[in-house]
């Protein structure tokens, strides 16, 4: 039996496996389904689930996560979110069968948006007591609601607009959790030399420890530590 399917269709910028050739291949070997969406219990996540059928064996297998999807040359989110439940369908499908493809198609869905100057100052809040308005208007009057966002909420395609507004670069993923490493150290040391942390914050024009860059951190760290010594 054969078990790969080639891609052919082009599509967003890639290559990818039609449905309907999936479809074709149950046919041909006698096997039927259905798909459903099905809520896991514990992490509240949706996830296609498949049932095969081959004659009067019934087979149900979990597949793909739906995920919000970031498609190369979508911007409509309900479009991105149909890609995305098409794209798990599909994939779901493959895995249930035990199917594979000539290569995966897979990064396709999460590849960053190029965000541009215009997408920037057009960018709105899709949710929250400013949805709607642009982060633009929002930085001027409320940037701690705008830092919040961008740190609790925000995707990658959000972070490039606020960078582009700001001019600022965000730390990355490594960086942030270098930095939470390296927190209980530092608070450690606030402690041991009876270090003032208001003025230690305003050496460095921040607020509290969470606006610290890594490097500052770091810094407050080396000094804290020839003081012990």
């Amino acid at each position: 039996m054969k078990n790969t399917i080639a891609k052919k269709t082009e599509g967003y910028g890639y290559k990818y496996t039609e449905l309907a050739d999936i479809n074709k291949y149950c046919q041909d070997n006698g096997i039927t389904y259905y798909q459903e969406v099905e809520t896991n219990e514990i992490n509240q996540k949706d996830y296609i689930v498949t049932t095969l059928q081959y004659g009067d064996t019934e087979i149900k297998r979990r597949g793909c996560q739906i995920v919000q999807a970031v498609l190369s040359g979508i911007k409509n989110p309900v479009q991105e979110y149909g890609s995305s439940l098409t794209y798990c369908r599909r994939y779901s499908l493959l895995m249930a069968l035990g199917l594979a493809t000539e290569d995966d198609d897979a990064q396709s869905l999460s590849e960053p948006k190029e965000a541009t100057e215009e997408d920037a100052k057009s960018w709105t809040f899709p949710i929250g007591k400013y949805k709607g308005r642009t982060m633009k208007e929002i930085l001027v009057e409320d940037e701690q609601y705008v830092e919040w966002y961008i740190r609790e909420k925000a995707n990658d395609y959000d972070k490039k607009c606020y960078e582009i507004l700001t001019g600022e670069e965000l730390p990355t993923e490594e960086e942030l959790k270098e930095k939470a490493e390296l927190l209980a150290t530092f608070e450690k040391l606030i402690i041991e030399t009876n270090t003032d942390k208001d003025k230690l914050y305003e050496h460095y024009s921040v607020e509290n420890n969470t606006q610290m860059t890594l490097k500052q951190m770091k810094e407050a760290i080396e000094i804290m530590k020839k003081k012990v010594e």
